[in-house]
Formats: C-alpha cells, sequence, structure tokens
C-alpha cells in the first residue's frame, strides 16, 4: 500500500490524497520541459564593439591602418593619432575610421602604380571615414561601395583626388580637394542609382563649393544663380539650362545624368579628365562650348538626339566619344589636333549625323588633307565654295561629307579669280570661263585639243609658261590662263636635190634640201655613205670628194616636237682624172643592125640629088 499525503489546502475538512510515485513523474517531466526550453533559447554571447588605436609611433594597438582594419571586426572604430602615414590600404569591412585631426593625421600614399594606385579603397558598404589627409595616390579616396560617410578631409596632390565608382547614396561633407590633376570624379553606367549622392556645398574644389544638384527642374545655372562653381553635376533633372561657366580640374567639367532637355552654352571646361560627359541624357544641345586638354573632350553616353554645335573641341587627348548614343547631330564644331587617340570615335550608334547639309556645311577637321577646287551638293561643280571636296572619314559607317576647310567662325580666307580662254581648236578642263577659288589654292587645268589639232603651249597672264598638259595654277591673286591650240600638220617629209650626180675628184656638188610637214623650226643633220657628217646641220651641204669612186648621201631632219624625216639617198658618182689630160674614145659598132632602113635612106638621098642636078641639052 502506498504512502499518503494529507493537505487541507480547502479549510474545509477535505482530504487531498497523492501518490508519491505520481509526484515524482511530474516533478521529472517538468525539469525535462525546463531543459528543453532553456537549450531552445540559449544565444552566443555578442562581443561589444571595440575602439582600435593606431600610432605611428608612440604605443598602441597597431602602428598601420591596414593592421588594424584586418584585426577589426564589422561595426569597430579604429582611431588613428596624429603622425604621417606612409601606406596604401582597403577597408573591406564596416568600420569606423577616424584620424585625431585632419590638419595632423596624414595619409601618404605609396605610389606603386603612377595612375590608378589608391591611397584609400573602401570596398564594403557602410564605411564612416573622417578627418584625414590624403595624399600622393593614383586615386587618394577610392569609393565604390555605398551608403558611407566620407568627412572632413583634404585631399591634394592626388592624380584623381576622390572618385565614387558605381556606387550610391554616399554621403560627403566638408572635403576639401585641390591640387589634384582631377579633384572630383562621379563614374557611373546606366543605372540612375550610379549617380544618386548626398554631396552638399560644404564640398570644395580649390576653394570653390562642389555643386551636386539632384532632382531639379527648370533650372537656370549660371555665375549669377551659382557664384564660383568649382564642380557642377546635374542628375535627374530636366529643362536645366547651363551657360558662362568656366569648369577644370575635376573628373568631369560637368557631368549631365538622367536630364534630358539640357542645354549647355558658352561653357569652357579645360584640363578635366572629360570636358563634358552626358549620360543618359537625350535632347540635349550643347553649343558654343570650349573643351580642351581634356583626356577626352565630350563623351556621350546612351544620349539619344543630342545636338553638339559651334563647339571648339580641340588639343584633348580625344576629341569626341560616342557609346550607344543614336541620331546625334554634329555640326560646325573645330576638331584641332585632338591626335593621341582620336579626333572623333563611335562604338555601337547608329544615324548620326556629321554635317547640317549643303551649303551649311559640317565640322572642321586639323587633320583632312582634302581640297576644295569644286561646288556644290555632291561637289562635281568647279570653283571653292569653303567645303572640302572629299568627305572626312571617321570609319566605316561615319563620315562628314562636307567637312570644313576653314575653322568654323574664322574670318573666310581671300579668294581671287582664274579666267580660262582658248584659241580655236580645242577646250579645257574646266570649261572655259572665270572661277573663284580660295587663296593659295592649287587648280590643274587640262587642255583638250579637237579633231585635227594639237595642244601647243599655255599663257598666263599673256606669258608662255610652257606646254606641261595638264598645267597647275597657283591662286595667290587673280589670274587669266590662256590655252594656244595650233592645226596638226601633214606628216614631215624631207627631200634632197640632186638625187644624183657624176664628178671628178676635188669638183664639188652642193645638195639643197625641200622640207614639209612636221612643226618648225627643223633640225638638220646631212650623212655620207651612213655617217653623220660632223657640221653638216644646215639645210644645204655641198661635197667635194677627194677620191674617185661611188658615195651616197642623204638628209635626215627633226621638228620640234621630235618628229623625224629622211629622205632618199643620191648617188654620187666620182672619177679620177687621166695623166695628159682628156682623150675621146672611139668606139666600134659592134651591135648588128637591120640593114633596110639604111637601104631606104640612101635611095632617098639619090632621088633627091637626082633631081637637083642641072639638065644638059642634046646635040642634033
Amino acid at each position: 500500500m502506498s504512502e499518503e499525503y494529507t493537505c487541507d489546502c480547502t479549510g474545509e475538512g477535505r482530504t487531498l490524497f497523492i501518490e508519491k510515485k505520481t509526484v515524482s513523474g511530474i516533478m521529472l517531466t517538468l525539469l525535462l520541459i525546463g531543459m528543453l526550453t532553456l537549450a531552445f533559447n540559449i544565444q552566443p554571447v555578442k562581443a561589444e564593439p571595440r575602439t582600435w588605436i593606431v600610432d605611428d609611433d608612440g604605443p598602441a594597438d597597431f602602428h598601420t591602418i591596414q593592421e588594424a582594419i584586418n584585426a577589426a571586426s564589422d561595426n569597430d572604430t579604429i582611431f588613428v593619432k596624429s603622425g604621417k602615414y606612409y601606406e596604401n590600404f582597403v577597408i573591406n569591412k564596416k568600420v569606423a575610421l577616424f584620424g585625431e585631426s585632419k590638419d595632423t593625421t596624414e595619409i601618404e600614399g605609396v605610389m606603386l602604380s603612377p595612375v590608378w594606385e589608391s591611397v584609400i579603397s573602401i570596398r564594403v558598404d557602410d564605411v564612416e571615414m573622417a578627418n584625414f589627409t590624403v595624399t600622393n595616390g593614383g586615386h587618394g579616396i577610392y569609393l565604390g561601395a555605398k551608403r558611407s560617410i566620407v568627412t572632413d578631409c583634404v585631399v591634394y596632390e592626388n592624380h584623381f583626388g576622390l572618385t565614387i565608382s558605381s556606387s550610391s547614396q554616399n554621403l560627403l561633407r566638408r572635403n576639401q580637394l585641390f591640387n589634384n590633376s582631377y579633384n572630383l570624379l562621379v563614374l557611373g553606367g546606366w543605372s540612375i542609382n550610379d549617380f544618386i549622392q548626398d554631396i552638399d556645398t560644404s564640398n570644395f574644389v580649390n576653394g570653390k563649393p562642389v555643386y551636386y544638384l539632384v532632382n531639379e527642374d527648370n533650372l537656370s545655372i549660371n555665375p549669377t544663380t551659382f557664384p564660383n562653381i568649382g564642380y557642377l553635376g546635374v542628375i535627374n533633372s530636366t529643362n536645366v539650362q547651363i551657360a558662362n561657366l568656366s569648369l577644370s580640374r575635376n573628373g568631369d567639367g560637368l557631368l549631365i545624368a538622367f536630364s534630358p532637355d539640357t542645354l549647355v552654352e558658352n561653357v569652357e571646361a579645360i584640363h578635366n579628365y572629360h570636358g563634358i560627359s552626358l549620360m543618359c541624357s537625350p535632347i540635349t544641345t550643347v553649343k558654343c562650348c570650349n573643351f580642351s586638354y581634356n583626356d577626352l573632350g565630350i563623351f556621350l553616353y546612351y544620349s539619344d538626339d543630342v545636338n553638339i554645335k559651334e563647339n571648339n573641341i580641340s588639343h584633348n587627348d580625344e576629341g569626341i566619344f560616342l557609346m550607344c548614343s543614336n541620331y546625334d547631330v554634329i555640326y560646325h564644331n573645330n576638331f584641332v589636333e585632338n591626335y593621341r587617340y582620336y579626333q572623333a570615335r563611335v562604338d555601337q550608334s547608329y544615324n548620326c549625323d556629321w554635317n547640317d547639309g549643303y551649303p551649311s556645311g559640317g565640322n572642321y577637321w586639323s587633320d583632312y588633307v582634302g581640297v576644295d577646287v569644286k561646288s556644290g551638293p555632291s561637289q562635281d561643280l568647279h570653283g571653292s565654295d569653303g567645303i572640302g571636296d572629299t568627305p572626312y572619314i571617321i570609319d566605316a559607317n561615319n563620315r562628314d561629307h562636307y567637312p570644313l576647310m576653314n575653322p568654323y567662325g574664322a574670318p573666310p580666307p581671300p579668294t581671287y579669280t582664274l579666267t580660262i580662254t582658248t584659241t580655236v581648236g580645242g577646250t579645257t578642263d574646266p570649261a572655259p570661263g572665270t572661277y573663284s577659288y580660295t587663296a593659295n589654292s592649287t587648280i590643274q587645268v587640262t587642255a583638250i585639243p579637237a579633231a585635227n589639232y594639237l595642244f601647243d603651249y599655255w599663257e598666263l597672264d599673256g606669258v608662255n609658261v610652257g606646254s606641261a598638259n595638264p598645267y597647275s595654277v597657283t591662286i595667290d591673286k587673280d589670274h587669266t590662263l590662256k590655252t594656244i591650240f595650233s592645226p596638226i600638220p601633214p606628216p614631215l617629209s624631207a627631200f634632197i636635190s640632186p638625187p644624183s650626180a657624176s664628178i671628178l675628184a676635188g669638183q664639188s656638188v652642193t645638195f639643197t634640201s625641200t622640207i614639209s610637214g612636221g612643226y618648225t623650226p627643223y633640225n638638220y643633220q646631212w650623212y655620207l655613205n651612213g655617217n653623220s657628217v660632223s657640221g653638216a646641220t644646215l639645210n644645204t651641204w655641198t661635197f667635194t670628194p677627194t677620191a674617185s669612186g661611188i658615195y651616197y648621201v642623204h638628209l635626215k631632219v627633226t621638228d620640234s616636237k621630235g618628229n623625224t624625216a629622211q629622205s632618199d639617198a643620191a648617188r654620187i658618182t666620182v672619177a679620177t682624172v687621166p695623166v695628159g689630160g682628156y682623150s675621146i674614145p672611139i668606139q666600134l659598132q659592134t651591135k648588128t643592125e637591120p640593114i633596110i632602113p639604111y637601104i631606104a635612106l640612101i635611095a632617098t638621098l639619090t632621088a633627091i640629088i637626082t633631081k637637083m642636078r642641072p639638065k644638059t641639052k642634046r646635040k642634033r
């Protein structure tokens, strides 16, 4: 029988009987439930955020900042005491990094790469940094993460001062950037989030406030409304007019991102990484600006229907770069000596016009090598019109069909006239007439003779200047060029007289010539037995042989055009004078002749004589 416990819990004399075994089971069950509950609710002990001390010369947790970052955990604080720290470091944890004073806590980078090495590189989100002086880096501060805070820093004498690259929602306050090659650079892509930053005018570039304007509409930006601008960015805004500014020494002289219907006029942007960047900002006009001595003068990225005109784009490493930007119109700009890379470059952009049609023209290109001696929409008419006769080639799909011969806006060069005339017998190309040409042009004129005529020579301003065909005239004043034609003469021929002769040695025979056809004057050369006779170069020649024999004489004639003719050879028989004088030899007839004619002749003579004899009378 089990033990019994009596408990009067009601005060009414009631008795509660509980078995001891039952109580033990209940208590064990409650204990197990409690243990399980405790097991499921155990939490690790969370370490409290810690502050690490860095001192380059004194007692501290670390002597370099990178060592402290490596040892720190998220949400820790790193406090850097005054001093000069020679290092480049990467912040790859969510920490707060504070210097003791921006005036006394200096970080000088180690230039491993002269352009891209960063002194401070922030690579994770939600980092705080304040109170440092940063110098001697490719990038002083490189911010490649979101929602970080950079405040109260001095950044000087770096290639890029402070760079924000493809990150958003960062906050900049009271930073001073000066004497960097490019002080502030905001890089982004096609996403608007890349450009949403909180940067107010407490930040300065070379002593001038930074204006980073976001979500503005119907805004006019000029020296009156925004005086003394050190940096200008216009983000996610519409209908903004920007005029009469001078912007230099930044990543972008002028940054316009996701801001359509913007007008930029009379802005000078020099010595920047990009003179102007248009990022996803269509229907923008940029005119009458000066973009010079930048790495890239104008950068268009995903910006369609942009009008760029009447700008000076000169002495940049690259003049203009269009990337994924279509239907843009670019004309009346002066592209001058952007020679390190390209005057103009196009990537994945289509249907862009590089001129304003004819006769308005296109752009001036300092490396254009064409000439201007033609005119008209097809550049096939004679005469200068200030437009190159051949297109300026940008690439296989882009060309300026009407390149300007002189910088747009410059006074036009003087022009002179060339009057072309001809004699009867032909024409010229250009055709006879009066044409106007730009000074110092070289005009080539070709003589075209008619049938049965030959081109003879040119007369420039009344002076014979030769027969080179074509002939080039330098347009240094008004000129008249006359083309002389002449009929084609009959072929050149030569005859000599006598055609033959028989003389005695010591006697002379004089040969004369008859020349016809060809072109006067003629050149003569007499030949004896096939050899030229020295000095016998007149139209007559006297031959006096000294020995008997048979000789042959001929004449070769050359006219003024180089044509030649040769006479037939004359035969000269020369006999020797005999000793003792001359004798006449008697030659016997040895040839048998018919006798009948002789008999008839004798009979006739006999009859005549008989008839003439007087008659004698007979005696009876």
